[in-house]
């Protein structure tokens, strides 16, 4: 219920990267620098690159403290950098535009000064000022609950600053990834890379750093039920916070703290902490925050009984987070009141957040399915473009060959006229030199014969580089067609994925209600059903993910192509073993016919997706009683693996469909599975990549053979 609520730990992360600040109350120091900053800002007789540097610094003194006036401040210096051109500022002074909005909580406006700054930053190739702004931006994301996306932001991160070995930027960076694991729930991976930015920081003594990754250590051990470990971890890192004097990194440990004593039942303690944690929220204006402090208070109360003051602080957090865009937390306290109503007797109201809680669920469910499909379109739409450029290349190409023609034209032209005026010369004295003209006509003449041939040759040349240009355009004709093609194909497999993921998460839910509401009444044979078609269901969205995954990768050209000795009969003998309890369960024999060794040169990870595929689609349209079986040979320079089954079989049409790169075709299973074709599209495309080829014979209603080949193991 309240995953959202440890999301604040990954704002500040961001901000102790950038912010050269330890904290935000302003001593002494800071008073008087802020008194001198403001008198160059004043002084008219200062040149402009110094007054600009002052409004930078103050806009990042008072960033933590009074945003507003920190972007006042940034926003002037933004000016002059402009006025004046200094490019290289410009991107700098927008990041930290950027980074005031997100104090703000504005994240719309703050990821398009993120986005601007990007442009300037790639344009002046200033790969550290990039890689800073690929983390705002994927930090902007994870705060918004998109962390696919944030974490491709923060993996290319995390590749710039190894390539400029910037050893404790890259430990920011693994924070930020491990709090995007965290938030997805892989706890083991999270840890992983919190321990590696933990390493580095200790390293190299940064207190601040160090305070972040055990906050971040925290919330895993909370996660897994590891309190004590948690609550050690959370001491520590409030203990350095308040030492280096961070007041938002000590808030938001706070109520790290307060959420951990409301899962140990200590409801006391949690309320004391959050009490503190409302007050320096409102002291630092972070609204974020206070929302989701106001979400735990509410679970407090209503873990007490105190059904109005839970209420009162689940109906606040849902205000702010309504206001701040934040729809993973607005989800939680929609999901919240439904189950504090419920428990109360008010089913009427109970019923009305549920069905905003499942409405918004959809909604950013289909947002996602939305964006996805914006980005086919974009990248078609920029492949379109780009043949666009080229075919206007080849046309100025032709252009520029017709005016070297028209000017090679006007110097035969006027080569011609000094012919005749010579010859016309060579007449009027011919009598005085008959015998010299004669010899010079002669020799006029051959130099005409040698151009003429000249020009016949060019012409002939100019002749087939249109020839070769024609052929060109239609072959850039023919690409447009193929990516139109493909283009139909992805948005027909994004069709596919929507409606096969909605039935079962459908039933998903469904099972849940009947479960959460009839559990006390349901016999154990009925819950065992109720849970056997859970479980069916959830096999069905992992496979479909897992294959989802495996052919994004390979159409984005993300999955790594690693070729190395594979023993097949291994290979063959580990999948077999997999779907041993799929085929006793179907009452199918599955057997593993390889017999010797063979060995095969190509992609483990690739070999062992199309194995999978094709056992479980044999599997799939094999009846009870059947028999499915798994061989492999020699076969001149390949090595040839087959799946057999004794099932439905295919037609000669279906077949085709198969074998054909740009369609996906499915039939229903002989239980009624029901299949997207993606796993045969990835079948396809893996194969293509591991140099092999790929067979069916199938016959109706005696059963199929699936055959591919793959290069072997050369001495």
């Amino acid at each position: 219920m309240i995953r959202r609520i440890y999301i604040s730990g990954l704002t500040v992360i961001f901000f102790w990267m950038i912010c050269p600040l330890k904290g935000f109350a302003f001593g002494k120091n800071y008073v008087s620098e802020i008194d001198s900053l403001t008198k160059i800002t004043q002084d008219p007789t200062r040149d402009d690159s110094l007054v600009m540097d002052a409004y930078f610094r103050l806009g990042r003194i008072y960033r933590l403290s009074e945003a507003s006036k920190g972007l006042e401040y940034t926003k002037k210096g933004l000016d002059i950098a402009e006025d004046n051109h200094f490019s290289n500022l410009i991107g700098y002074a927008l990041t930290d535009i950027g980074l005031l909005y997100w104090r703000l909580s504005n994240f719309n406006l703050a990821l398009d000064f993120f986005l601007e700054a990007g442009d300037v930053f790639e344009r002046e190739g200033d790969r550290s000022g990039y890689a800073r702004v690929l983390n705002s931006i994927g930090s902007i994301f994870s705060r918004q609950g998109h962390q696919d996306r944030a974490l491709t932001y923060f993996i290319q991160a995390l590749q710039f600053y190894e390539d400029m070995d910037s050893v404790l930027l890259s430990a920011t960076a693994l924070n930020n990834i491990g709090m995007v694991y965290l938030e997805q729930g892989d706890y083991e991976l999270a840890e992983e890379y919190h321990r590696k930015s933990l390493e580095i920081k200790e390293a190299y003594g940064d207190l601040a750093g160090k305070a972040f990754s055990l906050n971040n250590l925290g919330t895993i051990m909370k996660q897994t039920g590891r309190y004590d470990e948690a609550l050690t971890y959370y001491e520590e890192s409030l203990n350095i916070r308040k030492e280096t004097g961070g007041r938002l990194e000590v808030v938001n440990t706070k109520r790290n703290l307060g959420y951990l004593y409301f899962l140990k039942q200590d409801f006391n303690k949690a309320i004391e902490l959050l009490e503190e944690c409302f007050v320096l929220y409102e002291e630092v204006d972070h609204r974020a925050g206070m929302a989701d402090a106001e979400h735990i208070m509410g679970m407090v109360y209503g873990a007490l009984g105190d059904f109005n003051k839970s209420r009162y602080y689940f109906e606040l957090s849902l205000i702010s987070s309504e206001q701040l865009g934040l729809a993973s937390l607005v989800s939680d306290n929609y999901k919240s009141l439904s189950e504090l109503y419920a428990n109360y007797g008010d089913y009427h109201l109970a019923y009305d957040y549920q069905k905003k809680y499942l409405i918004l669920q959809d909604s950013i469910y289909d947002a996602e399915v939305s964006r996805r499909a914006l980005e086919l379109r974009f990248v078609h739409e920029r492949e379109k473009r780009e043949s666009e450029i080229q075919l206007l290349r080849k046309s100025h190409q032709i252009i520029e060959l017709n005016y070297d023609k028209q000017r090679l034209f006007r110097n035969f032209l006027l080569l011609f006229i000094s012919l005749i005026l010579v010859t016309l010369f060579v007449i009027y004295f011919r009598f005085l030199e008959y015998k010299k003209t004669n010899v010079l006509l002669k020799k006029q003449k051959e130099e005409i014969a040698d151009n003429n041939r000249k020009l016949k040759e060019l012409n002939i040349s100019l002749f087939e580089h249109k020839e070769k240009v024609e052929k060109l355009n239609m072959k850039l004709q023919d690409s447009e067609k193929n990516l139109i093609n493909i283009n139909d194909t992805k948005d027909k497999l994004f069709s596919i994925i929507s409606h096969d993921l909605r039935n079962p998460f459908a039933s998903i839910v469904s099972f849940s209600r009947i479960l959460n509401r009839d559990i006390d009444m349901l016999t154990k044979e009925e819950l065992k059903e109720l849970v056997a078609d859970l479980d069916t269901s959830v096999i069905k969205i992992s496979n479909l993910l897992d294959n989802l995954l495996q052919w994004s990768r390979a159409q984005t050209g993300k999955i790594s192509f690693r070729p190395e000795a594979i023993a097949i009969k291994e290979i063959i003998a580990e999948n077999v073993n997999l779907f041993a309890s799929n085929a006793r369960e179907k009452e199918i024999e599955l057997v593993d016919a390889t017999d010797q060794e063979v060995i095969a040169y190509g992609d483990v990870n690739m070999t062992d997706t199309i194995l999978r595929n094709l056992i479980s689609n044999a599997l799939k349209y094999t009846h009870t009683k059947g028999r499915v079986t798994v061989s492999a040979r020699e076969h001149n320079k390949f090595i040839e693996i087959s799946v057999s089954d004794t099932g439905v079989g295919i037609s000669e049409n279906a077949q085709k469909k198969l074998l054909r790169s740009d369609t996906l075709h499915s039939t229903y299973g002989t239980r009624d599975e029901k299949g997207s074709g993606l796993g045969l599209l990835i079948c396809r495309e893996f194969i293509r990549r591991l140099g092999g080829n790929f067979f069916i014979k199938s016959e109706v209603g005696k059963g199929s053979v699936f055959t591919f080949s793959i290069p072997k193991k050369t001495t």
